[in-house]
């Protein structure tokens, strides 16, 4: 539960017009916003925030993947704002209906409330031929419109520092850490009146940047949380990284991604972990894809490996949940 005064929406609805001109968004367009129901009575009015951004709103409810693309198809929005995973969702079934995503009118998409890579935003991009960017927010510091990228760049989300004073401190520690350096996401608001928070801890991990085409400085986009992250083996492992590892088949309901079930185990750079090739068998010809980065690389794993990425057979509704650890607690 969380509390506004008048004041906050006002402000909120600046912020939020502010992101909204930041993504690519002008007076006059259309914004189909894709939002369950209860957040519209949860949260204050939330149509009122597109149109201090001079928009014409079409508030539109949670799921029924269906109606929302006959509604993008009556109504022509020029904007779409939805949690990422469902996106593609709605890329789907635009495809089952025989509709060319690309013939559509969406010019840009923000997307938000949970984390996503850049092979999503490709992918999305390519398919709607559309910008798509990222805003952060959340409900306990304001809402959506915290700090946003910019349709410019698309290189970080600029934080709307006259409102919130970010920090980065060490998630275990709670050192504060230089600017460029990874860790936990912390804010203090400087506006908000009914319920103001002193470096109110997201568990969000980033990192501060400069800024690049706002003077305000720029978060990383978030590549995950700090209750989120598994120890494999020694290793710190985090959603994203699978995901963004993970090959993609382009065929669309065929993807890897949509598979019953796909696996996944990591292996430190020189070494040989249970997941390596040989440990528990050989491996299927094809099988095999590795990806090197700075710290750790990744393998497909025969069925022993000790967590699960889901794919399930049918696309998110909302938020989408990536990663299942099977393993033993205790």
């Amino acid at each position: 539960m969380v509390g506004y005064t008048k004041g906050d929406i006002d402000t909120w609805a600046g912020l939020v017009a502010r992101s909204i001109r930041a993504a690519g968004g002008r007076p006059g367009m259309r914004l189909h916003i894709r939002l369950r129901l209860r957040a519209v009575y949860r949260r204050p009015r939330p149509p009122l925030r597109g149109r201090a951004a001079g928009l014409t709103v079409v508030p539109v409810s949670g799921g029924m993947t269906e109606r929302q693309v006959q509604l993008i198809v009556d109504f022509e929005p020029d904007i779409i704002t939805v949690t990422p995973s469902y996106m593609l969702a709605i890329l789907d079934e635009f495809r089952r209906q025989g509709i060319e995503p690309r013939a559509t009118s969406l010019k840009v998409g923000i997307f938000g409330a949970e984390p996503w890579t850049n092979s999503m935003r490709q992918e999305i991009e390519q398919a709607c031929d559309m910008h798509a960017v990222d805003i952060y927010g959340l409900s306990e510091v304001m809402g959506p419109g915290v700090a946003n990228e910019c349709v410019e760049s698309k290189d970080g989300l600029h934080v709307w520092e006259d409102h919130f004073y970010p920090e980065i401190i060490d998630p275990v520690s709670g050192e504060v850490l230089p600017d460029g350096a990874l860790g936990e996401l912390v804010f203090t608001t400087l506006s908000k009146e009914a319920m103001p928070v002193i470096r109110y801890r997201t568990r969000d991990l980033t990192r501060l940047l400069p800024g690049t085409a706002r003077t305000m400085r720029r978060m990383e986009r978030v590549t995950g949380r700090s209750d989120d992250m598994m120890i494999v083996r020694g290793v710190n492992v985090f959603p994203t990284q699978i995901e963004e590892q993970i090959p993609h088949d382009r065929r669309p309901s065929t993807a890897l991604s949509n598979c019953a079930h796909a696996q996944a185990a990591p292996r430190c750079h020189g070494g040989h972990g249970r997941g390596a090739a040989g440990s528990r068998g050989r491996w299927p010809r094809g099988a095999r894809r590795e990806a090197r980065g700075a710290h750790i690389s990744w393998s497909a794993s025969p069925p022993s490996s000790p967590f699960w990425i889901r794919a399930a057979s049918r696309r998110s509704q909302g938020k989408a949940r990536r990663v299942i650890d099977k393993r033993p607690k205790g």
